[in-house]
């Protein structure tokens, strides 16, 4: 080999704490590269972090000697087709079926697949601002106080308990359509409400 020159290959081994990967070039009787650097967009405040797998086909750059280079990043072909087709969407999809994209086109933001487990860790507040939130799951479970600065309203019931002192505290006028049924005692300006007269 003569010059810089550009090669397709695919990777044979990878060096997940190096960063780094071994490829195999067809076009060059199946030489084995050394280990060359993955290439990354940030390595230095900002951190990024990629490795292509055993078997993906990849674009290298290698020196004069065959002996030096980077992958620049990995390519498709034929087999490995794209999970996108949208000149407006860039995404993500994971081998378990993971995908997380974004389309700047309708603004959203997709999050859906194989994920198991979703993560948020935050030292600080964390605001979430839109005009209507939904949470469609079977148990919701919030661990600290909550504080409802609007009407709450909800439907289906309401059970509680508490520890100690009252299991609930309410300030102001309470409107009740039906029934009301209380195991403990119900007070009303000190006094017990949770009694009839026969």
């Amino acid at each position: 080999m003569t010059g810089v020159t550009l090669q397709t290959g695919t990777v044979s081994a990878v060096d997940a704490d190096g960063v780094k990967a071994r490829v195999r070039l067809p076009e060059c009787d199946n030489m084995r590269t050394n280990w060359l650097d993955v290439l990354q967009r940030n390595t230095q405040n900002n951190k990024d972090y990629w490795l292509p797998d055993v078997g993906e086909q990849v674009k290298v750059l290698l020196d004069e000697n065959g002996e030096d280079g980077v992958i620049l990043g990995a390519v498709y072909s034929d087999i490995d087709r794209p999970s996108f087709s949208d000149k407006n969407v860039r995404g993500t999809t994971f081998s378990d079926g993971a995908e997380i994209s974004y389309h700047r086109g309708t603004h959203t933001l997709t999050i859906k697949g194989g994920i198991e487990h979703l993560v948020i860790e935050c030292s600080a507040d964390v605001l979430v601002k839109t005009q209507k939130a939904t949470i469609d799951a079977p148990e919701t479970i919030m661990t600290g106080d909550l504080l409802v600065m609007g009407k709450l309203t909800y439907e289906g019931g309401m059970t509680g308990s508490g520890g100690e002192g009252a299991t609930a505290t309410i300030q102001g006028n309470i409107e009740i359509e039906g029934n009301a049924h209380a195991t403990g005692s119900m007070l009303s300006d000190g006094a017990n409400s949770n009694h009839h007269s026969h």
